[in-house]
């Protein structure tokens, strides 16, 4: 449970947050732990007059065993009234429809036992939170289910303010036992088995989108939910270090975001239904196609594409703020005011779009944007494409009456409503949105890191035995691939105490020889980037950049201003122009200082840390395409245990370093 004195507790309460953690096996007798206050199970069992339908439901789920067992969980229990009204209204559904939603009877105990499984597991969270530790969004623990909880905000019709997860109420909160805490729920938390296409259908608010996701075909992209070919989830590997073991990815999901505009907000452009939709596309992306809706180079298509992922983000992972656990905190690893941001490649083939909360701006602080810029435009008429507002579940349900059960989340993916029509133009993102560094946590280069709850997910969350680390196979990530079997990569979950860009790191050992796909810029001339933190244990590695060597190998070990290093790193203090010529000289032999927008164990800014270091790799004209940077080990006296360790990727047009002054200190 997050600790009391850590917590800035909320007047209002909680917000969204959805979990993110993982399935575990129903713990048994011999696991259960002596407690001399209430656990969930025996709070519970002391309301049986108030939750025995939840009893009955998480027993013949086989949930009951876990909520008396040594841990710490959170338990959203429905009341005895909310089950009624659930099976009652569920029966209904079914009886008019003809559709089978698990349930066909209003009577508990004709619950089928896999539906009380469903159930059950929907309900408990496998770490504990209270309510001032949850955010508009989703909870950083994915519940028993593998599923997260949407968190929002509202205000009753007495004007009180209310939590909501997943639409139910909070009517009771923060009630704490010795295995975590109890949340009393006013309706049974309802687990969708929709697929992401399925949930933007039963908004009709979302209808012409709908109608285009339909017609173009890529309804079909967003309905996968799980691999499952995959099996190593319950295989161990000993850990970078040696000491002890950790797990492997312990599923393989396929999810999916969809950004999408209202029916409102299409009309204010004047478009009132799908064929108005096709003009408007062919306005932007040209007629190639036209009457093929389901090429890729059709202009509906091409908008589509536009707005979806290939991964699911709730809405507060859209950026790295307000990310907080027992070892992390966002807030403390990033300096005050810093602007936090993400780009992500959409499923519109080498194109990219940019997320960003603009702390640094009192106006704007307050939202997330979407290609956000406040430079002059390129084209004029974008200006109605930029600055694109993405709004909470909390905003959405603001909006009116009929957005009042508005809800997110699906079984593969999660839906973001935003305020403009979204569209992507070349000139403007080389120009305008996308004319700066561009920062890359290397995690968020892999969408399956993001889909199985293991980047920036909480430390010994995940069921992950070794608590702080996974191993990445070879084959779990489209663009990671591994030139030879000795490679064993690891991701380091975020530690508020290393000097890392939002708190995470990769470790590969051995005789590593792997490479990462780059993400796709527009086109132009680049230099490419690569981080890392200088230390003994480090190695020696080779850098290829699209097959072709780049300078000589990098010696990792040594900190900017080690004896024999060849880094020249002096502290900007120690200079007379607060460090302007030691850059130069650095740039020079290929490095830079780490950026002063994050900090060292909190308080040491990376760029004032001699171990921060960023190693310039290349400069290149990247064209459309693939690119990758691959990464060979050169040690000859590797013991096996000296690692490659790198944080983010930075690729930089190069009419910005002309122009960076102050640049290379962000």
């Amino acid at each position: 449970m997050r600790k009391k004195h850590d917590i800035i507790r909320r007047t209002l309460g909680i917000v969204a947050m959805g979990i993110l953690g993982a399935c575990a096996d129903p713990i048994d007798d011999g696991a259960r732990y002596t407690f001399t206050g209430d656990t969930v199970a025996s709070y519970l069992e002391k309301h049986e007059d108030t939750f025995s339908s939840f009893i009955e439901v998480a027993k013949r789920g086989g949930r009951f065993s876990v909520l008396a067992a040594y841990g710490q969980y959170t338990c959203f229990a429905p009341t005895n009234d909310a089950f009624e009204r659930f099976l009652f209204v569920e029966d209904s559904l079914y009886r008019a429809t003809g559709k089978f939603r698990g349930i066909d009877s209003p009577h508990l105990a004709d619950l089928s036992d896999s539906m009380c499984i469903v159930l059950s597991q929907t309900h408990i969270l496998p770490d504990a939170y209270l309510t001032t530790d949850m955010y508009e969004g989703v909870i950083p623990t994915l519940n028993f289910n593998d599923r997260y909880l949407v968190v929002s905000f509202g205000v009753d019709e007495n004007n009180y303010s209310t939590i909501s997860i997943n639409n139910s109420i909070i009517s009771s909160s923060d009630n704490e036992v010795e295995n975590g805490v109890v949340h009393i729920v006013n309706s049974v938390v309802n687990p969708s088995s929709n697929m992401l296409p399925q949930q933007i259908e039963n908004h009709p608010y979302l209808s012409i989108f709908y109608s285009a996701l339909k017609e173009t075909g890529l309804e079909d992209s967003l309905q996968l939910y799980k691999d499952y070919s995959y099996t190593d989830g319950d295989k161990l590997i000993q850990r970078y270090d040696g000491s002890g073991y950790c797990n492997y990815p312990a599923n393989r999901y396929y999810k999916y975001t969809a950004f999408v505009e209202t029916d409102d907000t299409y009309r204010e452009y004047g478009i009132e239904n799908l064929d108005d939709l096709k003009a408007y596309a062919e306005k932007w992306y040209g007629t190639e196609d036209q009457d093929n809706p389901k090429s890729r180079h059709n202009a509906l298509n091409k908008f589509v594409s536009y707005h979806l992922l290939d991964r699911e983000v709730a809405y507060n992972r859209l950026v790295c703020y307000n990310i907080k656990n027992d070892y992390y905190n966002s807030e403390v690893n990033f300096k005050k005011n810093a602007d936090r941001y993400e780009y992500y490649e959409s499923m519109l083939q080498y194109s990219l779009f940019k997320t960003i909360k603009k702390l640094s701006s009192e106006e704007h602080s307050p939202y997330l944007y979407l290609n956000f810029s406040d430079r002059d435009m390129v084209n004029p008429e974008m200006s109605n494409h930029l600055n694109i507002k993405i709004l909470s579940t909390s905003e959405v349900k603001d909006l009116g009456e009929i957005y009042a059960e508005f809800t997110p989340n699906a079984l593969n993916g999660t839906i973001h409503i935003i305020d403009k029509i979204m569209i992507y133009n070349e000139d403007e993102m080389a120009g305008n949105v996308m004319n700066e560094r561009l920062r890359f946590d290397v995690s968020s280069l892999m969408s399956e890191l993001t889909n199985n709850g293991i980047r920036l997910c909480p430390r010994g969350a995940a069921g992950n035995t070794g608590g702080s680390e996974f191993f990445i196979p070879t084959n779990y990530c489209k663009y990671y691939k591994s030139y030879n079997e000795e490679s064993r990569l690891y991701y380091l979950t975020a530690n508020t105490g290393w000097c890392d860009y939002q708190g995470d790191e990769f470790i590969a050992i051995g005789s590593y020889d792997f490479a990462y796909r780059i993400p796709p810029v527009p086109e132009g001339t680049y230099e490419i980037r690569l981080a890392y933190t200088g230390w003994p244990t480090r190695g020696i590695a080779q850098f290829y950049f699209d097959g072709e060597v780049t300078g000589i190998p990098v010696d990792l070990r040594y900190k900017g201003n080690d004896t024999g290093s060849p880094v020249g790193w002096v502290k900007d203090s120690k200079t007379d122009d607060n460090g302007k010529a030691n850059d130069k000289a650095m740039r020079n032999r290929g490095y830079m200082k780490g950026p002063s927008i994050y900090t060292y164990g909190g308080n040491l800014a990376a760029r004032d840390y001699e171990g921060a270091l960023r190693k310039i790799i290349t400069t290149k004209y990247l064209t459309k395409g693939d690119h990758w940077i691959r990464i060979k080990n050169v040690m000859e006296d590797d013991n096996g245990y000296y690692q490659f360790m790198h944080d983010y990727i930075e690729i930089v047009p190069m009419t910005v370093i002309r122009n960076e002054e102050g640049e290379d200190r962000l």
